[in-house]
C-alpha cells in the first residue's frame, strides 16, 4: 500500500465529496450546484441559440459522415464512431433542428408551445453535463468505489446483485442527480468496473431521484412539510421493487460480460490483510493509476450528448404534441389505469398518462399534480413516478454507450417497475403516512 496513493485518493475524494455534497453556507446549494446555476444563469438568454448551434453542427457532421462519406470524418475513429452510418441520428437531428428553428424564427404556435419547456431544459443539460464531466472524476476515479467495495459487497451483492462500490452511484443519484449517476455508471462500465448486468441494474434500479429535485417537486405541489417521510417512503418502495426486478427477466438473462478484460483486483482474490488495509490498498492503486484529462473529458461528453440531447428535444416535443392533440396515450394506458384502480387509486384515467409524461420529462407530472389537493393521492402517485428510475434523458445516455443496453431491454425493466410500483406505493403508504389516508 502506497502512502502517496492513499493521500492522493483520500485528498481528491474528499474534495469531490465537498464539491458535490457539502452546501455553501447561506446559499443552500453545493459548490457543484453553484457552478451549474451560475453558468446556466449567464447562458439563459442564449438557450435556444446554444441548441441551434449544437444541433446544427451535429447535423452537418452527420450529413458529412452518413450521406456524403467525407474523408475527414471517416479517417478519424472518434468522428467515424459518432457521425458515420447514423441514419436514425440524422432523422432525429433534423427534427430537433426544425423544432429549435421554429421556436426562434417561425410563428408556429402549436409547435412552439410544446417545445418551449424542453428547449431550456435541454440547454441546461448541456451546461450541466459539461461541468459534471469535469468534476465527477474526483468521485469516480480516485478510489472511492474500490474502498467502499470492500465493506459493502457482503450487503449489496446478495440483495441487489451488484458490487458494494455501486453505493456511490446510489448516493450520487440521491445527492446530485440521476443523470450524473448514469454518466458515472457509463464511465465505470467502459472501464470494466462493472459488468453489463451490474451496469444495467444500477442505471435502471438504483438511480434514486435526488433530494434537491424531490424537494422542488413537493414544494411545487404544496406538500413540502412531508419531505422527510416522503423521501424515505419513495426510497424504500423503489428499492423493494428493485430487489424483485433484478431477479426477473429481462435482467436475469443479461450476460455478465465486461468491456475488455476484467480487472484483476475484482476477481475475488483472497487476502490475509485486514478489511481496512484491503480497502486502502485498492483505493491507493486506483488513485495512482488515474490521470486526469479535462479537455478529453469535455470532448467526450460533447460527442456523447449528440446521442441524447437532440432525441430528448425532438421526440419529447413529438410526444407532447400527441398528448395534447390526440387521445392515443389515454387509450394505450387504459390497461395500466385499470391496474391502478385495482389498488384503490381514484381518477385513474387522469393519473395513468402521468407515468408516460414522467418518462419524457420528470417535471410534467408535478404540473398536473399541483391541482389535485389530495395529499394521500399525490404522494402515492409521486412515489410511483419518481420510483420509475427509467427516464428518457439518462436512458438515451445509457443507450448511447456501445454494448451496455438496448431499448427492448430497458422497456421490459420499465414495464416491470411500473407494474410493481403500484402495490408497493399503496401498501407502504400507511407505514409512513398512517394518519394521512
Amino acid at each position: 500500500m502506497s502512502k502517496k496513493g492513499v493521500i492522493k485518493s483520500l485528498g481528491l475524494t474528499v474534495l469531490g465529496i465537498v464539491l458535490f455534497l457539502v452546501k455553501i453556507p447561506g446559499l443552500d446549494q453545493s459548490v457543484f450546484q453553484f457552478f451549474v446555476s451560475f453558468f446556466e444563469g449567464i447562458l439563459d438568454p442564449l438557450n435556444a441559440w446554444i441548441l441551434l448551434a449544437f444541433i446544427g453542427l451535429s447535423l452537418f457532421a452527420t450529413i458529412c459522415g452518413t450521406c456524403l462519406r467525407v474523408g475527414w470524418i471517416l479517417k478519424s475513429p472518434r468522428l467515424k464512431k459518432n457521425f458515420a452510418g447514423k441514419k436514425m441520428q440524422l432523422v432525429t437531428l433534423s427534427v430537433a433542428f426544425v423544432v429549435v428553428f421554429s421556436y426562434l424564427f417561425l410563428p408556429l404556435d402549436f409547435l412552439n408551445k410544446e417545445s418551449e419547456a424542453l428547449i431550456p431544459m435541454c440547454a441546461h443539460m448541456v451546461v450541466f453535463m459539461v461541468i459534471a464531466k469535469l468534476l465527477l472524476p474526483l468521485l469516480s476515479d480516485y478510489g472511492l468505489s474500490e474502498f467502499l467495495e470492500v465493506y459493502l459487497r457482503p450487503i449489496m451483492k446478495p440483495l441487489l446483485k451488484v458490487p458494494g462500490a455501486a453505493v456511490i452511484n446510489v448516493l450520487t443519484g440521491m445527492f446530485v442527480s440521476v443523470t450524473v449517476a448514469v454518466v458515472m455508471v457509463v464511465d465505470q462500465f467502459q472501464k470494466a468496473v462493472y459488468n453489463r448486468r451490474e451496469a444495467v441494474i444500477i442505471i435502471s434500479c438504483l438511480t434514486i431521484p435526488s433530494m434537491p429535485f424531490s424537494m422542488l417537486v413537493l414544494e411545487t405541489i404544496g406538500e413540502m412539510e412531508h419531505f422527510g417521510r416522503f423521501y424515505l417512503y419513495m426510497c424504500v418502495a423503489a428499492l423493494l421493487v428493485s430487489v424483485i426486478v433484478v431477479r426477473l427477466f429481462p435482467i436475469r438473462k443479461i450476460p455478465e460480460t465486461y468491456v475488455g478484460e476484467r480487472p484483476a483486483e475484482q476477481m475475488g482474490q483472497v487476502s490475509s490483510n485486514s478489511r481496512l488495509q484491503r480497502a486502502l490498498t485498492g483505493a491507493s492503486k486506483k488513485a495512482l493509476a488515474t490521470r486526469y484529462h479535462p479537455v478529453d473529458n469535455v470532448i467526450s461528453i460533447m460527442l456523447n450528448m449528440i446521442s441524447f440531447i437532440p432525441y430528448t428535444l425532438a421526440w419529447g416535443t413529438v410526444m407532447k404534441l400527441i398528448l395534447a392533440y390526440t387521445p392515443v396515450v389515454n387509450i394505450l394506458t387504459y390497461p395500466y389505469a385499470m391496474w391502478m384502480k385495482l389498488f384503490g387509486i381514484p381518477d385513474v384515467s387522469y393519473y395513468a398518462p402521468v407515468m408516460v409524461l414522467n418518462f419524457i420529462d420528470v417535471v410534467m407530472p408535478t404540473v398536473l399534480l399541483a391541482d389535485v389537493h389530495n395529499a394521500a393521492i399525490t404522494l402515492k402517485i409521486l412515489c410511483m413516478t419518481l420510483g420509475e428510475m427509467v427516464y428518457i434523458a439518462p436512458l438515451l445516455l445509457a443507450l448511447a454507450c456501445p454494448g451496455l443496453t438496448n431499448l427492448k431491454e430497458q422497456a421490459g425493466i420499465w414495464l416491470l417497475r411500473l407494474i410493481l410500483l403500484v402495490p408497493a406505493a399503496v401498501f407502504l403508504f400507511p407505514v409512513f403516512f398512517g394518519g394521512l389516508g
